[in-house]
């Protein structure tokens, strides 16, 4: 948090002389004076405020005021003498100061300045409650809440929705940014459905995309689909490939053949084919119906457009035909560091370039960059620098990757840390995704919250639209966020209920990597301030849902991770063995704080 106990013994407790202790008075009688100027300065902000959140707003006041002051001096003598050293002030900040000065015999602190104060327990509560009108009720065994992010709507099945919830997941997130309302849909049902049946409780809240930009590549290729054995810890293979057969394709993991053989298969026939890597392959029919059929293969494989499939039944061959046709997909592109890449707006290049092309969708971004700042690819996976700028867009070369080469795929996230881009807070996808929520949602989370004029705007349209009880969260994820994060809190209050999500990812290519974990305690400590539940966003466990086995490090993140009120899990295969594992160290680790 903002303020950290004395590292050494004090010599008050040594020497507490009169002149001492005087100092130490008029030290902390000049922070509370801080503290209720900062309150009358920010007055209209505080009436502007819901009344139920007027107390919160005026913690808010008073916490500005104390992180103005230069306090080290006044903390290193309060732990001389065995008091609190303001480190867990930040939601009850003037009763904190106020008791103080009571212990010391201040003349300023009063019962009646005691009594207008927010305590300890009330602060508590207030916190307490605004969480559970944004969140619902905590599980009965922890008081952190675990959001999961839906994967792709193909592969919301029952079997994925009992997993996560059975888990511990009371908090489901759909991402705006990718798929269509038809998706959607299909998610947030199946997701209710399967919580009545197995009578858990559950919100679903739906991620704005925002004005994130995206890098896309136009170069398209044939598609390709993989089919993989799932795997345990060991890496031994666990079960079948399961495929599904369809008359026409709709979207991965779908097959597409004859409609003319739907209807006619039966359970047991074999389908034999060599797949994208020559390589030989049977599928066993174990459901069929009119519109489709399931089948299962015990070896991993990859399904292209025209190959060739041999419908047999025992020894009699009934059918031959092709793998129908699929969409196009964009190619991936490789950078390796040192390896250099065009960025344009039309994603094509001239006729003598051999260079990868990106496209950035955004009309008149790239003319806000210049020469030398930072190009950052797929959430600082890839980091570029921009060499010439020209008619065909800008040559970068390649400084930095995760990987030795790097892939990367169309759709990635694409940011300009050094330039001052400009872009719409709020556009048609965004229209769309909201009025998505406000129909079949608990909530929204508005994504690159950058000012006080963002969250009017949103806060104006729930107010108008929204049902009671609908939640409103704010991601934090900008340079201009943390600026601003006073004025943002403060209209914040304006709206019930609401909260913070310290989105790390875009945050630590933003800001950078270095200032990431002092950023983070600044937004928990704001938080506390004004008493509005925080989500804990962006890797937790990230290792563990992809590869089902976790790292040291993201275990120690997990731990950390129960300071705030909520912590947000991405997708992956283990998703659910990271939602197990999550839960159980926030229980094991509640005891302790």
């Amino acid at each position: 948090m903002l303020f950290r106990s004395a590292a050494r013994t004090h010599p008050l407790l040594h020497e507490t002389d009169a002149r001492r202790l005087a100092a130490l008075r008029r030290r902390l009688r000049a922070v509370v004076d801080a503290v209720h100027r900062e309150a009358v300065a920010h007055r209209h902000r505080i009436k502007a405020a819901l009344p139920q959140q007027r107390r919160s707003a005026v913690n808010l006041a008073h916490y500005l005021g104390l992180r103005k002051q230069q306090v080290r001096q006044l903390q290193l003598d309060l732990a001389g003498l065995g008091l609190s050293s303001l480190g867990r002030s930040e939601g009850h900040v003037r009763d904190t100061l106020l008791r103080l000065s009571a212990w010391l015999d201040l003349p300023r602190s009063g019962a009646r300045a005691l009594k207008d104060a927010l305590d300890t327990d009330a602060a508590e509560r207030a916190l307490h409650d605004n969480t559970r009108a944004l969140f619902g009720p905590h599980p009965a065994d922890r008081h952190v809440h675990i959001m999961v992010t839906a994967p792709d709507a193909a592969e919301v099945t029952r079997v994925w929705a009992d997993r996560v919830l059975r888990a511990g997941a009371n908090i489901l997130r759909i991402n705006a940014a990718h798929e269509s309302p038809a998706e959607w849909l299909h998610i947030v049902e199946m997701v209710r459905a399967r919580a009545a049946a197995l009578k858990k409780a559950v919100k679903v809240f739906v991620d704005l995309p925002g004005p994130k930009l995206r890098a896309e590549i136009r170069r398209t290729q044939a598609a390709v689909l993989h089919f993989p054995r799932t795997k345990n810890r060991l890496g031994q293979s666990v079960g079948p490939v399961s495929l599904q057969l369809v008359p026409r394709f709709g979207a991965p993991p779908q097959v597409p053949l004859p409609v003319d053989w739907f209807g006619r298969m039966r359970i047991g026939d074999v389908l034999r084919l060599r797949d994208a890597g020559d390589r030989s392959r049977e599928l066993v029919i174990c459901e069929t119906s009119a519109e489709g059929a399931r089948a299962e293969c015990t070896r991993s494989l990859f399904i292209t457009p025209g190959l060739a499939v041999e419908w047999r039944r025992g020894r009699r061959r009934l059918a031959r035909a092709g793998i129908g046709a699929m969409p196009r997909v964009p190619c991936d592109v490789l950078l390796d560091r040192g390896s250099r890449f065009l960025l344009n707006e039309s994603g094509s290049a001239p006729a003598a370039q051999h260079l990868p092309v990106l496209r950035c969708p955004e009309p008149g971004v790239l003319a806000q960059v210049k020469r030398g700042e930072r190009v950052v690819l797929d959430d600082g996976r890839i980091v570029a620098v921009v060499e010439s700028a020209g008619p065909d867009g800008l040559q970068c070369r390649v400084t930095q990757t995760a990987k030795s080469p790097a892939r990367l795929r169309s759709g990635k996230g694409l940011a300009f840390p050094d330039s001052h881009v400009s872009l719409p807070s709020f556009g048609a996808e965004d229209e769309v995704a909201l009025e998505f929520a406000l129909a079949h949602a608990d909530g929204v989370d508005v994504s690159f919250v950058n000012s006080r004029r963002d969250v009017d705007r949103i806060v104006k349209r729930l107010q108008a639209q929204a049902k009671p009880g609908f939640g409103l969260v704010l991601k934090l994820e900008t340079q201009g966020a943390i600026r601003n994060l006073p004025d943002i809190l403060f209209a914040a209050l304006r709206y019930q209920p609401a909260g913070l999500m310290i989105a790390r990812g875009d945050l630590a290519v933003e800001a950078s990597f270095e200032q990431l974990a002092e950023l983070q305690e600044e937004i928990l400590g704001f938080g506390e301030a004004c008493h509005l539940p925080v989500i804990w966003a962006t890797q937790v466990l990230d290792a563990l849902a992809h590869t089902g086995v976790p790292t040291r490090a993201e275990i120690t993140d997990a731990a950390m991770s129960m300071r705030a009120e909520c912590v947000m899990l991405n997708k992956g295969p283990y998703v659910a063995e990271a939602t197990r594992m999550l839960a159980r160290v926030i229980r094991d680790m509640e005891p302790r704080q």
